[in-house]
């Protein structure tokens, strides 16, 4: 290339540099602060995007607790019993102190809103869990709700106070069904104990110490409590011959004034004070409750009154023990070792969490107890069958004799308008004094036993007017084997 056509390619590149030079100047000058007549100084506006947000709020579990409850919310629910609802709301992708919020809770019934509420603000977890109950946001439902299907649907920062990356996951809707049940009837009848070791004699003024604790952890909305007259009882109570004794003589009551269909329950209260204020109790056998029949007792024992009581009564509704501390009469169907609870449960009276890896069901001997879903469902079929029965059928007889245990001989009682036994592997004959079989009728057979205190109790309906029956024996039979005959010289002597 020539020397002067190079010359002429640098100057043109010169000019346009100088160019480019004194534009980039201008606009610097342009953006740079201004001053005016009064000196004061305008500085120049820059737009600033603003940062996308940081956080992500998300309902993602609702759990509806009235004593315990699965998972999966399949724990049957009561009608009209307290309940608490957990909220599982989560923040994800939370840079900086986690936001607090609100959850609102809207209820419908056939698709019909019957009420709304908005909790409390609080913290929202990052990752809520069920043995946690400060990580969820826990509900107080009203009663007026509980009952039938309610559609309840959660929604955290209805506001949208909170920036996110989507609105879309603030909220869950579940579908809750209640079950109607009779309340619980318990009829508390104090024990005057007369201790013959001692010589003193045992009493407390009339009062209800279970029914708190039976009403937050059996499946009912209610517990309807009676305070019966006292019941005299001598003898020896650290023996459990004797508690087996005192059991037969509140069968006794029970048969004469409420009887096999009824379902009221008779519950015998041992007071463990002296008027001097010294008890009798140093361990052992502290109640007895038949299997599948509506009597107990058991010793007030102050605060541990409640669960202890709850284990007797879980026996009259059916319920044998649960695999821990040894207990005898194992239900061999319990589905969870060491008696575990098996789910989380709630006590709604002070929103206590029972951790099913420390609690025990209470038909075991360990603690701390509650009860499990096994067992709560279980409770809940026999109240469900037989709550609020009158038990008042028809004319006859019923009769009660214990099969072992301390005066077996001694007991028969007698009472009227009662059903008849479902048909089953006993029965029981009536015999003349010739020992001819004058008739034959279904029986049954009830077990109480406690730290290795058995009492066996056979109980049949006789249609028949007791005054009609003079003479001859009752034969009880397990199948074609003979379990015990009793003479009876005359039945209005019965007792």
């Amino acid at each position: 290339m020539r020397k002067h056509e190079l010359r002429l390619i640098a100057g043109i590149l010169l000019v346009l540099g100088s160019t480019w030079i004194g534009l980039f100047h201008q606009r610097i000058v342009a953006a740079a602060p201004e001053r005016n007549q009064a000196n004061e100084v305008f500085l120049p506006i820059i737009p600033i995007r603003s940062s996308p947000p940081m956080n992500d709020l998300q309902v993602i579990h609702l759990g509806l607790f009235q004593s315990v409850q699965s998972q999966s919310n399949d724990v049957t629910l009561i009608a009209h019993k307290p309940a608490i609802l957990r909220v599982y709301a989560q923040v994800s992708d939370s840079i900086g102190p986690a936001p607090a919020s609100r959850i609102r809770i809207d209820a419908r019934r056939n698709g019909t809103p019957i009420g709304s509420l908005t909790s409390d603000s609080h913290v929202i977890s990052s990752h809520p869990t069920s043995e946690d109950m400060a990580s969820t946001i826990n509900v107080d439902l009203p009663v007026e709700w509980l009952s039938g299907s309610l559609e309840l649907t959660a929604t955290i920062d209805g506001a949208d106070v909170i920036p996110e990356f989507s609105e879309a996951n603030n909220s869950i809707r579940a579908t809750f069904q209640f079950q109607d049940v009779a309340p619980l009837e318990i009829v508390i009848i104090p024990i005057t104990y007369n201790d013959t070791v001692t010589g003193k004699t045992y009493a407390e003024a009339a009062h209800d110490p279970i029914s708190g604790w039976l009403l937050s952890a059996f499946p009912v909305n209610a517990v309807k409590v009676t305070i019966h007259a006292p019941l005299q009882f001598t003898g020896n109570l650290r023996q459990g011959d004797d508690w087996g004794r005192l059991l037969g003589e509140i069968t006794t009551l029970w048969g004469n004034e409420a009887g096999p269909d009824s379902s009221q329950i008779y519950f015998g209260l041992v007071p463990n004070r002296a008027a001097d204020s010294s008890g009798w109790f140093n361990g052992g056998v502290s109640g007895l409750g038949w299997i599948g029949q509506r009597v107990s007792v058991g010793l007030d024992t102050g605060p541990d009154t409640g669960p202890a009581a709850a284990h007797e009564i879980g026996h009259n509704l059916g319920r044998r023990h649960a695999p821990c501390g040894n207990p005898s009469g194992v239900d061999p169907h319990f589905p969870y070792p060491n008696a575990s609870i098996g789910v989380f449960g709630v006590d709604t009276s002070d929103e206590t969490l029972l951790d099913p890896i420390l609690t025990h069901d209470m038909m075991s001997y360990c603690g701390p107890e509650w009860v499990s879903d096994y067992t709560y469902e279980g409770l809940f079929q026999d109240q469900y069958l037989r709550g609020g029965k009158s038990g008042h059928r028809g004319q006859g007889t019923y009769i009660t004799t214990l099969v072992d245990g301390p005066q077996a001989d001694d007991l028969l009682a007698k009472s009227e308008n009662f059903g008849q036994a479902a048909a089953g592997r006993y029965r029981v004959q009536v015999l003349n004094d010739k020992g001819a079989i004058l008739a034959s009728y279904p029986a049954e057979l009830y077990v109480a036993e406690e730290m290795g205190t058995t009492v066996t109790m056979l109980g049949a309906f006789i249609p028949a007017e007791a005054g009609t029956l003079t003479g001859g024996n009752l034969r009880f039979l397990d199948g074609d084997q003979v379990v015990l005959e009793k003479s009876v010289k005359a039945w209005p002597e019965l007792k």
